[in-house]
Order: C-alpha cells, then sequence, then structure tokens
C-alpha cells in the first residue's frame, strides 16, 4: 500500500523518510534508539518515518519481535511524528524471500531490496556481466511484485554492492527506458513504492534522474530514504537542494 500522497515536489517528499535503521541493525550507531530517532523527527518537523532493520537469514522472522520490542518502546516516548514498525526485507533470488510471508504480513512496512550482492547467501547470475546483472534485479524485483509481500523497493537498481565491475555504473547503464518503465508500471499496480534512496541517489545522479523522469511519466509514488544509520541521517531536507539538481 502506499503510505502518503503521490507528489513530484521534492520538498514535499523530504516530509516523511521511509529507511532509518535502529540499534537492531548491527550496521547502525549505538546512537540510534527508537526513543532518539523519534525526538529527533519532532526536532525536524518530519511527518512520517520508517523505521526499517535489517531482517537476518541465519535469525529467520526475527524482524516480527523486534517489531513488538520496538512498539514497548513507542509506548514510552511522547511523539507527533507518525511511525511505522516495519523492517527492510531480503529478496535474495527469484521468488526466495529470507522470512516466511507471515513475518511480513506482521510489520507496518514493508521495504524490500532485490540488490544486496554484498550479502553471502545473495544469488548472483551465472554470467557476470553488467546486462546479467541487470537482468536479475528486474526478474527479482517481478517476482517480489508478483508475490504481494513488498510496500516499497529499497535503493531499486542500485549496483552499489556489485563488486565484479570497476565502474558499477555500467549495470544502470544496463537498464532500458522501457524495461524500468515497465517493472515500475507493475509495481504501480500492486501499490508498490519506489525509494528515493539517498546513498543511491548522490552515488548516481545520471542514472537516477532517468528513474525519477520515467517514474513521473509512470506515475509511481516516490518514497524518500536516507538509509539513516546515525542521528543526522535521520532529516531528509539536508539534501532537498542536492535532489532538486540531480532529479528536475
Amino acid at each position: 500500500m502506499f503510505f502518503h500522497a503521490k507528489t513530484y515536489d521534492i520538498d514535499e517528499l523530504m516530509r516523511h523518510n521511509m529507511h532509518i535503521h535502529t540499534v537492531f541493525s548491527g550496521c547502525a550507531k549505538r546512537e540510534m534508539t527508537v526513543t532518539d530517532i523519534v525526538k529527533t523527527a519532532d526536532e525536524c518537523g518530519l511527518d512520517i518515518i520508517a523505521l526499517t532493520d535489517h531482517n537476518s537469514f541465519d535469525r529467520k522472522n526475527a524482524v516480527a519481535a523486534q517489531r513488538l520490542e520496538i512498539l514497548k518502546e513507542l509506548e514510552t516516548v511522547e511523539h507527533k511524528v507518525k511511525v511505522y514498525v516495519g523492517a527492510e526485507l531480503s529478496a535474495y533470488g527469484i521468488n526466495k524471500f529470507a522470512d516466511d510471508i507471515e513475518c511480513d504480513n506482521s510489520l507496518d512496512f514493508r521495504l524490500y531490496t532485490t540488490n544486496h550482492f554484498h550479502v553471502g547467501y545473495w544469488e548472483h547470475p551465472e554470467i557476470v556481466t553488467p546486462r546479467a546483472y541487470a537482468e536479475q534485479m528486474l526478474a527479482v524485483m517481478d517476482s517480489v511484485i508478483k508475490s504481494g509481500r513488498a510496500d516499497c523497493f529499497a535503493h531499486p537498481f542500485m549496483a552499489g554492492y556489485i563488486h565484479a565491475f570497476e565502474d558499477r555504473h555500467e549495470v544502470t547503464r544496463a537498464f532500458t527506458d522501457n524495461e524500468i518503465g515497465d517493472i515500475m508500471e507493475k509495481a504501480n499496480n500492486a501499490e508498490i513504492a519506489w525509494e528515493l534512496n539517498t546513498p543511491a541517489v548522490l552515488g548516481d545522479p545520471e542514472f537516477y534522474h532517468r528513474y525519477f523522469q520515467i517514474g513521473k511519466e509512470v506515475g509511481v509514488v516516490f518514497n524518500i530514504g536516507t538509509d539513516a544509520h546515525m542521528l543526522e541521517r535521520v532529516d531528509p531536507k539536508q539534501f532537498a537542494e542536492r535532489y532538486k539538481e540531480i532529479l528536475y
């Protein structure tokens, strides 16, 4: 489902941050307590945030239990910001998911990644070419859409976790406009949003300008996600001008 109204106004999109990690994610700073994240979001004047900790392949369905712990802490904190407690979930191959569907459905917000290729259990294409990686990501995203598991795609199309090429942008250049538009349309029909992920947008501006323009043409819903692992990244508005330079 979509969690806010469709808009292509960057300032409006920056009122939401739908990708924040807490201390339940091992990669997050120790300062990322639920209490301090919520207080920071209120101080920044955000309307909506989503807490999206990583799931763990060796602790299947753990994010469902984590959600209950986070909700208990939220009850002790006065806050104005709307908080969704979800997870950054893993589709590590075609029709291969790290958690059970019951776990996914227990979450407020299901942010799905299809390109964590740096993780040991992630499936890579048999042929190591930029085009093969592009085809792999498209096929996995298509399987996620058909599964009904997702509310949003995390850092879609991003090649930053692929270490096989000196220039990882060769992978994003391998996607055609028609392929991007077609998969976006499928997701839109399933009410799955597309993330404007801060590290991805800033790291590959040429591709994400193209991505944003195609998304507008298709009529998709975009979510801002800073992929925050520290408190100073909770407020997306600090990146607004750079987003405008890249996407408009």
